[in-house]
């Protein structure tokens, strides 16, 4: 069985219209570094900061914390479904970005893209 229809995986077809209704996250024991709250959510539309105006864009659909090596401290990550006129759409669907990588972005016409 293939995961592929009509150009396009399965994955593509999740509704991603109720994302922004989703709960919070449970929150994290209390002897859990202590750590500031996420600031993007589910649902809200974001693209790579300091790339270029050609930045690749998508829409948040998951986050964890995680250490990240570079910078030696647990950050947040982002899991991000690219719109179709991203740059890396032409060969990947979902990326994943450090919080510090991504800003808010607000376009209606790529935001309507997800309302399905």
């Amino acid at each position: 069985m293939s995961i592929i229809r009509k150009g396009r995986d399965l994955i593509s077809a999740l509704p991603l219209k109720g994302l922004k209704d989703m709960p919070p996250a449970i929150e994290l024991p209390a002897n859990f570094a202590k750590i500031h709250p996420p600031r993007f959510k589910c649902g809200e539309m974001v693209r790579w900061a300091d790339v270029s105006e050609e930045a690749d864009t998508g829409m948040v659909i998951g986050k964890f914390y995680n250490y990240e090596q570079h910078q030696r401290c647990w950050m947040w990550c982002y899991i991000i479904c690219l719109t179709p006129d991203s740059k890396s759409a032409t060969w990947c669907q979902f990326d994943t970005a450090w919080e510090e990588d991504l800003e808010k972005f607000e376009d209606d016409e790529k935001a309507a893209y997800f309302d399905r």
